[in-house]
């Protein structure tokens, strides 16, 4: 067992349902706040681990955790980690990689010696832990059922679990129409939701060795396309989630839960009209649409999440109509642009899970922009470039409007973090970098 752990409150799991009539909107507390340099005074000796300090949404939490005041340690198995030179983390740590069988060994050691009082959830973090989660779950603001928890993490399980639920919670309307598909060794073309085009999303690795770096996702353009899709990734994989590709803007609901309600919920959307063929934002304006923050807490009610989650959606800009994605039950590639909009979700969980707060004043402020330049923003931009299906003077507004997004002093740059600048600029050297070698290495150069 973990030395210095104390017993945390129950954590209250619910089997979802009705959302109250407050949980789109998180209530005002009843009494003042603590000022910020009070908070951050109490916050001063507290400890918490922020794993994946290579990833934007990693150096995002580092940040929010710093500012507030937390004593935090930064952690990714990476040693030139981004996050690791950021000026908010008061201690770095280079840990083995998740699937390595010292992890678990090496996180109870320095958790014993730090006296770690909290640590961020991630997808990679939390599978590491499986065989030990009773154990470090006193330590992670996430729900208590090990069982439930991992379910969320499946694409295939959280369609399947809307689709037993009752037709009164609506949880398959506003969703694209989806088929979960087996993917055996000589696969038979499979029958398929009827769509123009499909999202095809495989999991559950075929082998015991490490699948990581092989892809998951694929799009097809129709049916033919999806079944061959479907014989590649039967490579590695043993399901599938296809699901019809939905037109429409990209809209994020970032949502932190407790027991069926939100007790902080905030929206963005895709500034790009033709998004990205990934599905990420590289340029994204913070705002609110009710109806699909209401549809996300009501999904995450359901599967009786607690922590903090972010509901992917597309909308389509001339009815309006939305279709569910995906949920990413962890932080989200666009965590900067909550925190400059004044949605500091990585402080209010920790004072959630560390203090009891169940109730907090956050309001998103409208219309702030922020934007991933390295690699976001050029990847959209090559993306525009490969497209067929526009012309060549929206190729070249595309690209005047890359380079003019340079002057605008509206919009934000994720890593220009105020007082931590630095990795702006680190970010910048380390993309050249890398895009240098790569070209290096398909011109076969020495």
């Amino acid at each position: 067992m973990l030395s210095g752990l104390s017993a945390r409150r129950k954590n209250g799991d619910r089997e979802g349902g009705e959302i109250p009539k407050h949980a789109v909107l998180p209530n005002r507390p009843a009494g003042s706040p603590p000022r910020p340099e009070q908070q951050a005074a109490a916050n001063c000796m507290t400890a918490i681990l922020v794993p994946d300090a290579q990833t934007r949404a990693g150096i995002a939490a580092i940040r929010s955790l710093g500012s507030a005041g937390y004593r935090v340690h930064a952690m990714s198995p990476h040693p030139k980690a981004l996050g690791l030179r950021s000026k908010f983390a008061r201690h770095r740590a280079v840990s083995p990689r998740y699937r390595s069988p010292q992890f678990v060994d090496w996180l109870r050691a320095y958790v014993a010696q730090h006296d770690i009082r909290m640590i961020v959830p991630t997808g990679g973090l939390l599978f590491g832990l499986r065989g030990a989660f009773d154990e470090f779950q006193p330590l992670l603001p996430v729900m208590s059922d090990p069982d439930r928890l991992y379910r969320c993490f499946s694409k295939t399980a959280v369609f399947e679990d809307y689709a037993a639920a009752e037709p009164s919670l609506r949880l398959l309307e506003n969703h694209p129409r989806s088929s979960v598909v087996s993917l055996s060794e000589t696969l038979e073309p499979q029958p398929l939701p009827a769509a123009d085009a499909y999202f095809i999303k495989a999991e559950g690795p075929r082998n015991d060795h490490d699948d990581s770096d092989a892809p998951t996702l694929a799009y097809a353009r129709d049916e033919d396309e999806a079944q061959q899709a479907l014989r590649r990734l039967a490579a590695h994989w043993t399901t599938a989630l296809v699901q019809e590709a939905c037109p429409g803007t990209q809209v994020g609901v970032s949502v932190l839960m407790d027991d069926g309600k939100a007790l902080a919920v905030s929206c963005v959307r895709d500034c790009h009209s033709r998004p990205h063929s990934k599905g990420t934002m590289s340029l994204r304006e913070s705002c609110w649409i009710p109806e699909i923050a209401e549809d996300a807490v009501r999904r995450l009610s359901y599967l009786g999440w607690r922590g903090c989650a972010m509901v992917e959606y597309r909308q389509d800009q001339a009815s309006k109509r939305f279709h569910i994605i995906e949920i990413n039950f962890r932080y989200w590639q666009y965590l900067h642009l909550d925190l400059y909009a004044g949605m500091d979700f990585p402080r209010m969980q920790a004072e959630w899970f560390l203090d009891g707060r169940t109730e907090f004043e956050a309001r998103p402020v409208l219309g702030v922009v922020s934007r991933d330049t390295w690699p976001g923003e050029v990847a959209q931009l090559v993306n525009e470039y490969r497209r067929k299906d526009i012309g060549t003077w929206k190729k070249a507004a595309a690209t005047l409007g890359f380079v003019g997004r340079f002057f605008n002093p509206r919009i934000r740059q994720d890593f220009a973090f105020p007082g931590d600048r630095k990795l702006l600029w680190l970010n910048m050297l380390s993309y050249m970098g890398d895009e240098y070698h790569s070209i290096r290495r398909k011109l076969d150069l020495p």
